[in-house]
Order: structure tokens, then sequence, then C-alpha cells
């Protein structure tokens, strides 16, 4: 338990984790604070409920959103790289090599989810403060009886998006910070292989966040939205919870497999 604790402790104190938290707590903030300044002094039959008005859905705070998405694949594989190089606990740690990559790998996976989870919570919570809870207008600018003639059933979880929006959101809450705790798995897997283990921090988080960028051209130009990681953090995609599985089943599985492949090369501690 001590162990853990300290394992915790060393990840925490890591500047680039406190940096990249720091930016993800700022696009939150920033988000709710564009929709404020864009509903400030408007007659309440025109300003829109907490759920309307969270950072993923809003349409007013585009700008942030589209910040947080593009930066999203950044940022969870920035957190996680150079823990382990670079910390210096393997000699303290009365453990084998072994358990300390895998105990590396899973603790970089989970504090990533709980950064991304953490921040978007706390920009829905910003928005309950704000924002009314029930609110007289919508995005979709329509009647609330029109609303569930409109369901488009081949976009993720879009029923609960018009039966109650907060459990949408709450739903991509959860499917995005478990999306970026595979990305940061993935990364320490990547970490672990001869041909990129040796690679500085930054650069092995441009070669994750170039391959998830030629994954999302090769969406596009295939028309294939299920390859693209895009689909899964942006709002209203045409992709299935299935798709979403099988992707990011993908990437933790393959971060697994480079993990075991790689723990014998795993040097430099």
């Amino acid at each position: 338990m001590e162990c853990s604790l300290f394992f915790l402790k060393s990840f925490v104190n890591q500047g680039r984790f406190k940096i990249c938290f720091a930016i993800l707590n700022l696009l939150s903030i920033s988000g709710m604070a564009m929709g404020y300044a864009a509903n400030y002094q408007n007659d309440l039959m025109f300003v829109r409920s907490a759920a309307d008005n969270f950072l993923l859905p809003s349409t007013d705070c585009s700008v942030v959103r589209m910040l947080f998405c593009f930066l999203a694949v950044l940022i969870a594989s920035s957190l996680c790289t150079g823990y382990g190089r670079e910390d210096g606990l393997f000699p303290m740690l009365r453990m084998d090599r072994r358990r300390y990559i895998y105990g590396n790998a899973v603790l970089s996976a989970v504090m990533t989810a709980f950064a991304f989870a953490a921040a978007l919570g706390i920009n829905q919570l910003l928005c309950f403060a704000a924002f009314p809870l029930w609110g007289e207008d919508n995005r979709w600018g329509m009647a609330e009886y029109d609303l569930l003639q409109n369901v488009h059933p081949e976009c993720l979880f879009d029923s609960w998006n018009v039966q109650n929006p907060y459990v949408y959101n709450l739903l991509y809450i959860l499917i995005i910070s478990i999306l970026a705790g595979g990305i940061a798995f993935l990364t320490c897997g990547l970490g672990c292989t001869k041909l990129l283990g040796r690679l500085k921090p930054v650069k092995l988080s441009a070669v994750v966040f170039v391959s998830f960028m030629v994954l999302f051209l090769l969406s596009e130009l295939l028309h294939i939205p299920a390859i693209s990681i895009l689909s899964y953090i942006e709002m209203g995609h045409a992709v299935s919870i299935s798709g979403y599985i099988a992707f990011t089943g993908c990437i933790y599985g393959l971060g697994f497999v480079l993990i075991i492949r790689g723990r014998r090369t795993y040097e430099y501690i």
C-alpha cells in the first residue's frame, strides 16, 4: 500500500502531469466562461440549460471545443511519457522489473482517465452553477415534443441526448476518459519498444498524435468513421457502442502486447 501511494505521489508531482492537467482545466473553465459571456443579460427564455452549455455540445464555445478535441490525443499521451525513465523510482522500490513496468502502465492509464474525467466534470459542475437546470431554449431551436421525433439511432447515445441530456453528457465523459486512458497505456507500450523507447517524451507524444491524425485522415478518405478517434470525442457522429468498444479495445490490446514484448528491453530503469 505504501509503495502504491509513493508511486501515485511521484506521478502527480511530475511537472508534465501538472502542466497537462492545468491545460485541461483551462479549456474546461474557458468553455464555461465563453458560454456565460454569450448568455450574459439574456432573457431566460433564450438561455439554454446547463446540459446544453456543457463543453462538448455547446454552440457558444466551439473554438474551445475544437481545441479540446484536437489536443486530447496529445495531452493524453503527454501525461505519461517519460514517467519511469526520469523518476528514479525503480532502485528504491522492492519489486521486480516486470511488476514495475505493468504498474507504471496501469497507473498512467488510470491517472490520465481521471484527469480527463475531472476536467470535464468540473466544466459540467460550473455549468450547473451558471445556467438553469432546464432551459427554455435548446441548441436545436426545437420544441420539446419535436425532439422526441428527431432521434438519430445511428448516432452514439442519441436517445439519451433527447431523454436525459445530463446522462448523455455523463456517458461521453466516461467514454472519453476511458479512451484517454487507453492512449496513455498505448504510449507506455510504445515507450517499451526498441524503436521508440529511446525517444524523448515530446517526440514520443508527437508520434502518437501523428498516428491518430493519420487514422483520422484515413477515416475521412475511406468514409469509415469507426476508426477515427474524433468520432468518439465529438458528439453526434454516426458510430455505435460496439465500434467504440472495438476501437478502444484495440488501443488497450496493442498497448498490452507492446508492453509484454518490450519489457525485456526496458533497460533505462
